[in-house]
């Protein structure tokens, strides 16, 4: 099979087991991407954006047994407010690798604000340009928000999970294994590839060579779970009514 894999380290216990697996072709992108390739019956299964699910139900199949999941921390998808521009927002420069963060802070500001920021799909090395120079509100996905840095003078930088998890109280899924119907695979495929995953936790940690190996074993056993919980599942559903809500579908 043709296997779409998110390239950032919070997938990789997920999408480790198929890695290894020399009978898949694996074809590594963002879940913004990969859902694409799903439509287009370029890949036949594909670890995509879970907002895309709730879009596409009509054509896709979403497995919710495994996924990228966080309840307190993710660590990866931070929102950059600035401290010295208006709040909220007009617009917030976002990472355009997954569609459920730039939903996701969107719902949140209108939490907090009661107004909807536009979103503006804009490459990480931009965004990490103006956080140096302490200019917008941003938001960075994946590997390009473990490895942000910034002044705390011009930004205060809003964990996205912990966030939703105080407004809510639930858990949140990220992303989720999807595929094109008809096609329908056994959720134990996905099972295999996450224990396969973490009984070789140690060495996801030790190829990780850009980040302290502490912060990512902590990050991969501790902060994120992907084994998908009940309260993941109504986190899920309830950023759905509100996406419907805001009409952010």
């Amino acid at each position: 099979m043709k296997i779409g894999i998110v390239k950032h380290l919070n997938a990789r216990p997920l999408t480790w087991g198929f890695e290894k697996d020399k009978k898949n072709r694996i074809v590594p992108e963002n879940p913004a991407i990969l859902k694409d390739y799903l439509l287009n019956d370029e890949i036949d299964l594909g670890l995509i954006s879970s907002i895309e699910c709730i879009r596409n139900e009509d054509i896709l199949n979403a497995y919710q047994t495994t996924g990228v999941c966080a309840r307190e921390k993710v660590r990866s998808i931070l929102f950059f407010k600035n401290l010295k521009e208006e709040y909220p927002p007009k617009v917030i420069l976002t990472d355009s690798g997954s569609k459920t963060s730039m939903a996701l802070v969107r719902v949140l500001v209108h939490e907090e604000t009661g107004t909807i920021p536009d979103v503006k799909p804009t490459d990480s090395k931009i965004i990490q340009e103006m956080i140096e120079n302490g200019i917008g509100s941003h938001m960075l996905f994946g590997d390009n928000a473990l490895l942000a840095k910034w002044n705390p003078y011009f930004y205060e930088v809003r964990d996205l999970a912990e966030w939703w998890n105080e407004l809510t109280g639930l858990g949140f899924i990220f992303a989720l294994w999807a595929s094109k119907k008809p096609l329908l695979v056994e959720e134990s495929l996905f099972i295999q590839s996450l224990e396969y995953g973490i009984s070789h936790i140690e060495e996801i940690i030790t190829q990780e060579s850009r980040l302290p190996e502490k912060i990512v074993r902590e990050y991969l056993t501790k902060e994120l779970h992907y084994m998908v919980t009940e309260e993941d599942r109504k986190g899920f559903f309830r950023f759905g009514e509100k996406c419907r809500d805001l009409d952010l579908l």
